[in-house]
Formats: structure tokens, C-alpha cells, sequence
């Protein structure tokens, strides 16, 4: 279960029985325009946003609109709604639309969907949720209120409203659906008590071996959205440009291996491509800092902004605060460069789920810096305070992690362990650390993304401390006994049950944690009817927004104690769009 270098038994490769992660291929990571506006630096090394010279550049990642007429166009294809883009949201509205009576095209730039996010669709009020009684109910305005304070009001928090109020019925629909085609959708309901940061029981997961069961979904839904009379999926279709005329979307010009193809749409266009994740000039303009605390991407090659762009070139607006989802488990060797993610294709980094979980960690000095029971970004905005080459960290943990790991109680997909009582995310399955977690730590071990000593001084020594850096490193270790010892952290302000101590050999260290993304969440800004807003305040009329092409629902940071939001505001509002438009 090795790839060249990375050994990988991520529970990923662990439920398919293979290592196989797919998603980072090395192949098209450039491909796709030239893109920039919102003018930043582009095409220039990450830790520094320079060139090599030491001057920085201005790429246009946004370019011109691409010329093409009817003349061009090989075939017209006629259809009441249009969805472009076969991820979560697209899925959930070519689905409503197609079932609520519209004549609907889906199409995806793709050979096959990207499908519906498996780990988790965050809901409140679903069946499944109900069925728990007390121990799952969520008040909508509380977690809205919640979400909204993470974004420190930056957006609209009208559109959090609509999700937590219509996010229950979606969940619904949904599990019904796979549960006719033989996939059971589990809510992670246990939530752990007393934390800082609060824990909302959001997550339904669609149970099965990963990544298969997401494609098996894509099947369903394929099959479901074609069942309706005059309604279809495309594949190897990729829009090109928007069709406006007089103000308003009439559909889009779309390429196919035949050549181009006009698509009308009577009642309406939903724009859900996924962002720009896989853009490397558009990423690393408009969000350069996180940018140089990544090790790498897991996201999903086809998202390259083009569903951005085409809105933009008709005057829509984007998000003036760029967001990313990501994770804090990249893994890399001594010798690999943070702040170069691009470059570090999909099996030449670990990916550690075990990261996620609250151990201590230290900079590039041997010095603790955040409480590591944060929200998954929050140590990448802590280390970016560092110089850039210094925006990584290493986290340590002894040989007492198999006790510690039940205690800390995290829910989501760092979960890596499932509780007695029931109620663990999907994903989780019995003798999981032993089974799994175990095994890949000596395999990185051996790769060379983690150290293991017998003592903290040649901990240490393994990552490269010396003189003041190793006597800060070991206070650090001494100081973290002693909070423990206390059950208080008077440093920080972890909470007392995700402190841990540093005595039982054998230590270990990532050698270089950093982030991954996987998906970005600034999009275009719209109204609560989810269409966009143009430069002037005034909606663009015939076309909706939905998925990571949407903006307004995020700023500065995922929240993703609130398992699965993303996925599940996609899910929900995609559901919304489509039977919107139907009803026209």
C-alpha cells in the first residue's frame, strides 16, 4: 500500500483497498485561461509573491469573454432549465427541476460528475435528525447566528437563514432517494460536551467504501434526473460563454468533441462549476496568503473558475473577502517547500487525517502558537502571522495517542475513532486505530513526514532544533505537562479534556504540517433568490448561482464544526434553484 513515496492507509485508501486518491492529478493542473482581475500577483513564487527577480506581476486570470457567434455553433439544443456543472449542487438541481415537471439539460466538462460529497451534507431538522430526539436538535437561528459570527457579519446571513430552514426537507429527499437505490444515508449525532468552539450535529453521510460510493450516487442521480420525459445528462460538454441579450441570461454556448453547441433555455440557467480550486493564477490572486501556507490540493481538477468568469464578464460582482475550505493535513518531507502547491502532486505528500486532532503544536521555533481545538483553518491564519517561509508547523504527540484520541471526542472527518455510545461520524468503524491509524503512522514514519524517538531531546534533534530553538522546543514539551497536570491551559485556553502530556516514549513529530485545500467558497455575490448581483446592484435576470461558484454565504473562514455545511448548502440550494425555475 505504498506509492513511491508517500504510504498512505488514509481512510480513504483503507476503505477502497487501495491508495489510489485521484482527485490531485498532476495532469491539466494548469490547464484552463490565463486567468486575473481584482488585480494581484500572479505566475510568482507563492512564499514571496514575487518573481524570481524580485518584482511582482499582474496576471490577468479574468481575461476577455471568448468570441463566438451562432455561425460557430454546429447544433442548437432547446431545454427549459440548463444546469451547468454535475457536483452536489448541480446534481440537487437538475434532480428538483427535472422531477418538478421542467425540460432539463445538466451538463459537466467532464467524462463523469464530480458527485455528491459522501463525507458529510450538513442539515438542520431532518428526519434523522428528529428520530434523536434532544441529543440532535439544533434551533435554525442559532447555528445562523453562529455561522454569521464567524464571518463577522461580511455576509448575507439571510441566505445561512434559508439553508438552516429548508436544509431538513433536502436531507429528506435525499436519503429517500439513496435508500431506494440501496445507499443508507447515517447522521453523526454525538457531539461532544463543554467545548469552546461549538459542535453542531449537521453531518449526514452516505455510508459505503469511499471513493466508489460517491460515484455510485452519481449513478443514481444520472439515472433519476433521465427518468423524466425530455430531461438528460451530458457529459464532455463545457460551457464557454454565457448568452445574454437585452439584460438577460438566454443560455449558453457550450463545446463538445464535435465542436460548439448553443443551448437555449426557456425558464432559466444555473451556474454551478465549483470554483477556482484547480486555477492556479486565480488562487493564488485573490488568496496569496493561504496560498503560502499550502502544501498541496485535494480538489477537483475540473475547478478552474469557469463558471466564475462567464458571470463576471457579464458585470457580475465577487466576494471582496476570498475563503478557502481547508483541511490542516498535508504531510511533507524535510526537503519539500511549503507554499508551492501545485507542485506537489497527489502521491507526493501525506495525507493525515490524524492532524486534525487537538495535539500540540509549534512553529518553526519550537514555540506553541494557537489552540489546536480550533476550527481546521484557523492554525493556517495563526502561522501565516510568521515570515512565509516559515508557515508551517510541526505537531507532537507521545505514546499514549491511543487514549487520547477517545478523550478529545472530535466529530466530522477528523473523526478517527468511534465512540461507545453510538452516533460517530460514517466513517468511523471499530478497532479504527489499530486497524488504520497505527499502521499509516509508521508508514509516514518511514517516508519521512514523521520522526519517532525515545526521548523529546532527540525528538528534537530529529527536526532540526539546536541551541535556543531546542531549549524553546523542550520548554514547550515541559509546559505542556504541566497544563496537563493542571487541567488547565492558561496559555491558550484549550479545554481541559483535549489537553494531552508528553511522557510515554515513543515521541513523534510531523516533520512539515501544513494545509490542503479543497475547495474555495468566495464566489459571486447574489441576492436571497440566489441570482447574481451585477457591479450596479441590480440582479442579473435568467441566470442563478449556486454551489462553490456562490458567494455571500462565507468570509474568511470554513466553520467546520458545523459538519458539512458547505456540501449541505449546495445540496440545499440547489434544490431551492431547481424548483424555482420549474415553477416559472
Amino acid at each position: 500500500m505504498t506509492r513511491g513515496k508517500k504510504a498512505n492507509l488514509s481512510r480513504r485508501s483503507f476503505l477502497t483497498g487501495t491508495a489510489a486518491m485521484g482527485a490531485l492529478a498532476t495532469a491539466g493542473v494548469l490547464a484552463g485561461c490565463a486567468p486575473h482581475a481584482k488585480g494581484e500577483v500572479a505566475g510568482a513564487d507563492a512564499a514571496t509573491g514575487a518573481t524570481s527577480d524580485g518584482a511582482l506581476q499582474t496576471v490577468d486570470w479574468l481575461g476577455e469573454a471568448p468570441e463566438i457567434s451562432d455561425d460557430d455553433c454546429i447544433e442548437t439544443l432547446e431545454c427549459e432549465v440548463l444546469v451547468i456543472g454535475a457536483g452536489t449542487s448541480g446534481y440537487f438541481a437538475a434532480a428538483s427541476a427535472a422531477e418538478s415537471g421542467a425540460k432539463t439539460l445538466l451538463i459537466e466538462k467532464s467524462s463523469v460528475g464530480s458527485s455528491v460529497r459522501s463525507s458529510a451534507l450538513g442539515a438542520v431538522n431532518s428526519r434523522l435528525q428528529r428520530e434523536q430526539g434532544a441529543k440532535a436538535a439544533i434551533v435554525p437561528m442559532e447555528i445562523a447566528n453562529d455561522m454569521d459570527r464567524y464571518a463577522i457579519g461580511q455576509i448575507n446571513a439571510s441566505l445561512v437563514r434559508a439553508w438552516a430552514l429548508n436544509s431538513g426537507e433536502t436531507l429528506d429527499w435525499y436519503t429517500d432517494l439513496m435508500a431506494r437505490n440501496g445507499i443508507e444515508v447515517q447522521l453523526e449525532w454525538n457531539m461532544p460536551d463543554g467545548t469552546f468552539y461549538k459542535d453542531w450535529p449537521t453531518g449526514h453521510g452516505t455510508n459505503g467504501e469511499y471513493p466508489s460510493r460517491e460515484q455510485d450516487v452519481a449513478k443514481v442521480i444520472d439515472a433519476y434526473i433521465s427518468s423524466f420525459d425530455g430531461c438528460e445528462v451530458r457529459f464532455n460538454c463545457a460551457m464557454k460563454r454565457l448568452i445574454e441579450e437585452d439584460g438577460r441570461v438566454l443560455g449558453a454556448y457550450a463545446e463538445v468533441e464535435e465542436g460548439m453547441v448553443r443551448i437555449n433555455a426557456s425558464k432559466g440557467v444555473v451556474v454551478a462549476t465549483g470554483g477556482y480550486a484547480y486555477n492556479q493564477d486565480m488562487y493564488l490572486a485573490l488568496q496569496p496568503v493561504r496560498y503560502s501556507c499550502l502544501g498541496t490540493f485535494d480538489a477537483f481538477p475540473a475547478c478552474t473558475g469557469d463558471g466564475i468568469k462567464a458571470l463576471m464578464w457579464l458585470g457580475a460582482r465577487m466576494d471582496e473577502v476570498p475563503t478557502s475550505l481547508t483541511f490542516n493535513r498535508c504531510l511533507l518531507t524535510a526537503e519539500q517547500e511549503h507554499g508551492h502547491p501545485y507542485e506537489v502532486g497527489s502521491d507526493q505528500y501525506g495525507y493525515h487525517f490524524f492532524a486534525s486532532q487537538p495535539f500540540l503544536r509549534v512553529d518553526a521555533h519550537g514555540k506553541r502558537f494557537h489552540n489546536e481545538s480550533a476550527p481546521y483553518d484557523f492554525v493556517m491564519n495563526a502561522i501565516a502571522q510568521r515570515p512565509s517561509n516559515e508557515r508551517y508547523w510541526h505537531q507532537v504527540w507521545d505514546g499514549n495517542w491511543k487514549n487520547d484520541v477517545p478523550r478529545f471526542h472530535t466529530v466530522g472527518c477528523s473523526t478517527i475513532y468511534m465512540q461507545p455510545e453510538g452516533g460517530s461520524d460514517h466513517d468511523a468503524f471499530p478497532g479504527q486505530l489499530d486497524e488504520w491509524i497505527e499502521p499509516e503512522m509508521e508508514q509516514f514514519v518511514e517516508a519521512g513526514y514523521l520522526v519517532k524517538a525515545d526521548t523529546l531531546e532527540e525528538l528534537a534533534n530529529k527536526l532540526g532544533f539546536s541551541a535556543e530553538e531546542k531549549e524553546a522546543f523542550l520548554a514547550t514539551c515541559e509546559r505542556q505537562n504541566e497544563n496537563f497536570d493542571a487541567q488547565e491551559d492558561p496559555d491558550f485556553g484549550k479545554e481541559a479534556f483535549r489537553l494531552s502530556e508528553l511522557r510515554t516514549p515513543p515521541f513523534y513529530a510531523s516533520v512539515k504540517s501544513c494545509g490542503l485545500t479543497l475547495c474555495t467558497l468566495d464566489g459571486i455575490q447574489v441576492n436571497d433568490s440566489l441570482q447574481p448581483i451585477g457591479e450596479d446592484g441590480a440582479p442579473i435576470e435568467g441566470v442563478y448561482v449556486i454551489g462553490n461558484d456562490q458567494g455571500s454565504f462565507y468570509a474568511g473562514t470554513y466553520p467546520n464544526l458545523a459538519a458539512g455545511i458547505n456540501a449541505g448548502r449546495c445540496a440545499t440550494f440547489g434544490r431551492m434553484v431547481g424548483k424555482r425555475l420549474a415553477e416559472k
